[in-house]
């Protein structure tokens, strides 16, 4: 699985980095199919996360702002797991028929 992180403007501290790779393991583990994920920092106005994944031939995106990143990570994460999870379904509801 790739992970790419590209921070706008600034330069994404160590700990930042090591939050964005526990979360992305964590969507490696929600679909095994996961090929790729990119995430995007930027703070123009507040701090502002995009996670990029693609699973097979999907892409799939979740976005979020906060205050601080660990907020806006956490919220956009969840968002992320959401769609996975959903896509896992709808996945093997079509194999079963």
């Amino acid at each position: 699985m790739k992970f790419t992180i590209t921070a706008r403007h600034f330069k994404a501290w160590p700990e930042l980095q090591e939050t964005l790779q526990a979360k992305a393991d964590q969507f490696g583990k929600a679909h095994a199919q996961v090929t790729s994920i990119e995430a995007v920092l930027s703070e123009e106005h507040d701090k502002e996360v995009e996670f990029i994944v693609h699973v097979n031939h999907h892409v799939l995106s979740a976005k979020d702002t906060g205050i601080d990143f660990d907020k806006a990570i956490h919220a956009a994460t969840d968002k992320m797991m959401a769609q996975l999870r959903k896509l896992k379904e709808k996945q093997s509801d079509y194999r079963r028929m």
